[in-house]
């Protein structure tokens, strides 16, 4: 690699020399747990700031709220970094939301996602109407209390984080300005969700839809699922909502969110340099 061309990456990336003893962290994060002010539960949630942060200190910046962040947040925090630094997109603060203190993930993310209850399912269901308090009430009064943030907040949820993403679209569309949905679990309960009515939105709002083209075959019909979530979105939540869909070539269940992250938030967070 030319000498010119290695200074350019390191100096985006913010590549250092470190020791390869020392465990690895994602900079600029501070993790707190913050209790929900209705209920007794807890959730941990992580911090990351841009580079600029400290350093421009009358900025405003939009917020990234990530659901399932012990996947979530490794994954959006690489794939925006590279774009962020390079000024491809804006900077943004993300906020990456774990499972509720005392409970197992799996138990505390089927119970907090799913906007129904279903007594077929073994574990606990339909509490996303809580969750979404807690979002509310809460979460996001603590982050514009403690840092400099716009009014350009992004919800991004995948599988049955998409489906809890959806369902706060239809229901309380104005807490945020942008929507990340992937492989939202539409299946759930018969597809109860599209049953759903919609608070149609009140300010412009896009709405990304990310699904791979073979979560088609793997059981649940999800591309299917998706094809009609956003036709929904688009019959009902008024014109001032932007939806994209984007069928991911060859990806699974398993594969497609690193794709539906990255891809979304170029196209939310885009600099126009014209």
């Amino acid at each position: 690699m030319p000498y010119i061309l290695l200074v350019f990456v390191i100096s985006v990336l913010g590549v250092s020399s470190v020791s390869y003893a020392e465990p690895f962290t994602l900079p600029h994060t501070n993790t707190v747990l913050l209790k929900d002010k209705h209920a007794e539960n807890e959730y941990p949630i992580t911090i990351k700031l841009p580079r600029s942060y400290q350093k421009q200190n009358q900025k405003r910046y939009p917020v990234v709220y990530l659901l399932d962040a012990i996947y979530s947040l490794p994954i959006a925090s690489g794939a925006s970094r590279f774009m962020m630094n390079s000024g491809a997109i804006e900077e943004v603060i993300i906020v990456a939301l774990g499972y509720q203190k005392g409970v197992s993930g799996l138990n505390s993310r089927i119970y907090d996602y799913t906007p129904f209850e279903d007594k077929n399912w073994q574990r606990k269901t339909g509490g996303a109407s809580q969750y979404l308090n807690y979002l509310k009430h809460s979460v996001l009064p603590y982050i514009k209390a403690h840092y400099r943030t716009n009014q350009k907040g992004t919800l991004v949820g995948n599988s049955l984080g998409g489906l809890f993403a959806a369902y706060t679209l239809f229901t309380e569309p104005s807490l945020f300005s942008n929507y990340i949905i992937g492989s939202p679990s539409v299946w759930f309960k018969q597809r109860s969700l599209l049953a759903l009515p919609v608070v149609p939105a009140g300010k412009a709002t896009k709405v990304y839809i990310g699904i791979g083209e073979l979560e088609e075959s793997e059981g649940e019909k999800m591309v299917s699922g998706a094809r009609q979530l956003a036709a929904k979105i688009n019959k009902q939540s008024g014109a001032l909502v932007t939806t994209n869909l984007f069928v991911i070539p060859q990806a699974r269940h398993a594969t497609a969110f690193p794709t539906t992250i990255t891809q979304a938030l170029d196209w939310i967070y885009q600099v126009n340099d014209n």
